[in-house]
């Protein structure tokens, strides 16, 4: 059994997004052979760090506030740094003294040292020479960033963003480099982060999903002009997709069906429904178990315009055997099939009418979803995931098997 230390930007539990997701599923992984000590940064609307579930997997917990989030002068402090400094804004963000100090302690007892997202590895010079380090890239930053910047309406963000993305840019290689393994959500992403380091070991791990959590419903959707979005809007590339698909697709979808309803789960603070549009928009916030809103629905949208890495409410759709409309950015690195398993546009009339074509169609709906749960079975179980991390980390820990 090897001592791991592993980090993440927040509190992955209860594991109810798509990052917390990941990251939780990989240290559940990590735990169940290994000895696994956390340090986390906590939102402010993360979960406790003393659920007696989330302790028990773990061997030790260390929870930090996020600087940015308690002080206004601490956040003005990173966005100033990130101009002028070394690192890039969302690694200043994260600076800690009581967590750099922590992570020195506990690293001259660590045989590993993961680091859960790109911005944390601001912190590897705590970490003594000969402890191997593997950076868990949840997407490949600079990319992201850069089609932010692309959109952000606002003039002055926009020009803060744009001069962040080559300061992200060489900082995400200098990590890549650093690190003595990385492991990528899809292959598109690997071989992204294969270019900026092409002498680090670079591993897809896939996002995976709960396939006895997440099952089918078995029966007809109680809704069939219904269409349903997962996701909470704090996350850029949602709320760009569901802006766009409010604005550009949606009209053309009502004015096919006139009794068309689009529900939005998860935090929708900042997203504005079209004038005109509001009887047809739903917003459902946060809710407790989202299968029985996603089992309703006749169709599951992902209308992204911009992401990396894998987008693992995709995942719990297919494993919910619901039929899916998205962009090609949307399942970017998912294996779905066009007119198989999905059905995928990127143009806003090709969208809306691959959705009505699925509402007045059920049985080829009711297809496309039973293939995309096969696809799920076959390639996105968290056990086989976990199982490929393992064998990874097997490569560092000499005698860990």
């Amino acid at each position: 059994m090897a001592r791991i230390l592993a980090l993440t930007s927040r509190l992955p539990w209860p594991p109810s997004e798509g990052h917390q997701l990941r990251s939780w599923h990989l240290l559940k992984a990590m735990a169940g052979r290994h000895q696994v000590t956390l340090l986390s940064f906590r939102r402010d609307d993360d979960g406790r760090a003393d659920d007696p579930d989330f302790r028990s997997t773990l061997h030790d917990v260390h929870v930090f506030p996020i600087p940015g989030e308690q002080s206004r002068v601490a956040m003005a402090s990173a966005l100033v740094r990130g101009l002028s400094g070394r690192h890039p804004f969302i690694a200043c963000k994260y600076s800690s003294r009581p967590l750099r100090d922590a992570l020195r302690r506990l690293a001259l007892q660590a045989d590993l040292v993961h680091f859960d997202m790109l911005p944390l590895f601001a912190h590897v010079d705590c970490i003594p020479a000969g402890v191997p380090v593997v950076l868990n890239a949840h997407n490949v930053e600079h990319r992201l960033l850069a089609k932010r910047a692309e959109v952000e309406p606002r003039r002055l963000a926009r020009r803060y963003l744009a001069g962040q993305v080559d300061k992200l840019r060489r900082f995400e290689r200098w990590a890549c480099q650093r690190a003595d393994a990385v492991l990528a959500c899809s292959e598109d992403d690997a071989v992204q982060l294969r270019d900026l380091a092409p002498r680090t070991p670079v591993s897809v791990v896939p996002n995976g999903v709960d396939l006895e959590a997440n099952r089918p419903a078995g029966t007809p959707p109680g809704a069939p002009s219904r269409m349903v979005f997962v996701g909470q809007m704090g996350w850029f590339p949602n709320r760009d997709g569901v802006a766009w698909f409010m604005r550009d697709v949606l009209p053309r979808i009502v004015a096919q069906r006139s009794d068309a309803e689009f529900v939005v789960v998860g935090r929708s603070e900042g997203l504005d429904v079209p004038a005109g549009l509001e009887r047809h928009v739903r917003l459902a916030g946060f809710v407790p178990d989202l299968r029985p809103v996603v089992h309703d629905a006749a169709v599951y949208v992902v209308p992204l315009r911009a992401g990396s890495g894998t987008r693992l409410k995709v995942l719990e759709a297919m494993a919910l055997g619901k039929p899916i409309v998205t962009t090609s950015i949307g399942s970017e690195g998912i294996r779905l099939d066009d007119g198989i398993s999905a059905r995928y546009a990127d143009q806003p009339q090709a969208f809306a009418d691959a959705v009505v074509s699925l509402m007045e169609q059920p049985a080829l709906a009711s297809q496309l979803g039973v293939e995309a749960r096969r696809q799920a079975e076959r390639h996105y179980g968290w056990e086989a995931i976990g199982r490929h991390l393992l064998a990874r980390y097997d490569e560092l820990l000499p005698g860990a098997a």
